[in-house]
């Protein structure tokens, strides 16, 4: 619409113009000294405007012409970024396809003409990382990529310490690593491998007071979480048993998280048999009966009865409580079966380790029962329950004969030669 008007006006004007030459065209003179030109007004405006375009266009030819160079330049340099971008493209393909030797070539021939090279590099040395056998071209990678004008020196160093750490070298990652953190203590990637880190040197303290930063920049996925988190416990937890102070036990009890304390079935029995080694036995019983009272586990009733340590009496008396609910679990008259020996009642510790084989044949009654066995002399049937549990123990299917059953029945068909040899001679 602006065009059209613009059109319009044009032609007005340029109407009115023609139409007032045509009456009066004007006159104009120039002179220089003796030449002198004569002509009419409306020439000489013509004359002026076809100068003023053609200076103009001169003037244009001669800007471009000046500027071509660089613009030729700047078109080849476009047309490497965009060769470097695709070869980048194609190498990240060739890596998540396993094709690692080709892809360093890949990133490699890219990495000269790219806006970003440090890219091109680091994925050069990760291809290279996956071959094992390369090393040196890895650390290379690596260098140049720390060189580049692009490189960021984090996600450098942090390449660096996971490779390290991949190669269990986890005492040269773990200053890179520590350097990071001290610059960057909420990044999670730099949380994750110094953790890996501190795990794989079995440095546990260190890595305890890491924890509360990883659950809260969630480094670590939840189940993996718990896991780093259960081994640290676990292993402060047997050094502070193999310190025999009962105060660290304690203090290390306390600042558990209540998760494990709770919920980790394996973590509380170990702090109870540490109470024990510790002279806390009396502890270390009430800790454990309160936890089964709470929450029935085959772990904890097979733990209370290796307390090994305490009053068993009283041990006896409160597990025999629990049969009223659980009489038919095997693990309970495992731990019933422990106590009664340790109480010197024989015939009941006998009757409750052959139920629980009559229930569930397992290595651990066994044992019991053979070791209990040979206390009476009875070393046959000893030798034949050591048998059976050494066959549970290797993996090997019961035998249907002898000890290899359960012990009522084997006492049963140990009893019936006797019988028969008795009848024999008394006919």
């Amino acid at each position: 619409m602006k065009l059209l008007i613009g059109i319009i006006i044009t032609l007005f004007v340029s109407v009115w113009v023609a139409l007032s030459l045509r009456q009066d065209p004007g006159y104009a003179m120039i002179s220089f000294g003796e030449l002198t030109i004569e002509t009419s007004l409306a020439f000489f405006v013509m004359v002026l405007i076809v100068a003023f375009l053609a200076f103009y266009a001169l003037l244009r030819l001669g800007i471009r012409l000046w500027q071509t160079p660089g613009q030729t330049l700047a078109a080849n340099r476009r047309r490497l970024h965009n060769k470097a971008r695709r070869l980048f493209a194609l190498g990240s393909r060739q890596m998540a396809a396993g094709q690692w030797i080709t892809a360093e070539k890949t990133l490699l021939k890219g990495a000269e003409h790219s806006e970003t090279p440090a890219l091109h590099y680091l994925n050069a040395a990760r291809a290279v990382h996956h071959l094992n056998d390369v090393k040196w071209r890895r650390d290379l990678h690596l260098r140049k990529a720390e060189d580049s004008p692009d490189a960021d020196p984090l996600t450098v160093q942090l390449t660096r310490a996971e490779f390290l750490l991949d190669d269990r070298q986890a005492e040269q990652a773990r200053p890179i690593l520590e350097s990071l953190y001290v610059l960057n203590p909420r990044h999670p990637g730099v949380l994750q491998y110094l953790a890996k880190a501190y795990q794989q040197l079995g440095v546990w303290e260190p890595l305890r007071k890491l924890l509360p930063e990883l659950h809260k920049q969630k480094a670590l996925g939840p189940e993996l979480f718990a896991e780093v988190q259960s081994a640290v416990y676990h292993a402060l937890l047997q050094s502070a048993a193999a310190s025999n102070s009962l105060d660290a036990l304690r203090s290390l009890w306390k600042q558990a998280p209540a998760v494990l304390r709770e919920e980790d079935e394996a973590f509380l029995v170990e702090y109870a048999t540490a109470l024990c080694d510790c002279a806390a036995a009396a502890d270390a019983e009430i800790l454990l009966r309160e936890a089964l009272n709470r929450r029935w586990s085959e772990k904890l009733v097979v733990g209370y009865g290796m307390l090994g340590r305490g009053n068993a009496t009283a041990q006896l008396a409160a597990a025999e409580k629990w049969l009223a609910q659980h009489g038919d679990d095997p693990h309970l008259l495992l731990t019933l079966g422990r106590l009664a020996q340790r109480c010197q009642q024989h015939a009941k510790a006998r009757d409750y380790l052959e139920r629980s084989i009559q229930i569930m044949p397992t290595p651990d009654a066994y044992q019991e029962l053979g070791e209990l066995l040979a206390s009476l002399h009875e070393l046959t049937r000893a030798g034949q329950c050591f048998h059976a549990g050494l066959r549970l123990l290797v993996g090997k299917p019961q035998e249907q004969q002898g000890a290899m059953l359960p012990a009522a029945e084997t006492a049963q068909q140990l009893q019936a030669p006797d019988q028969a040899l008795t009848t024999a001679a008394a006919t």
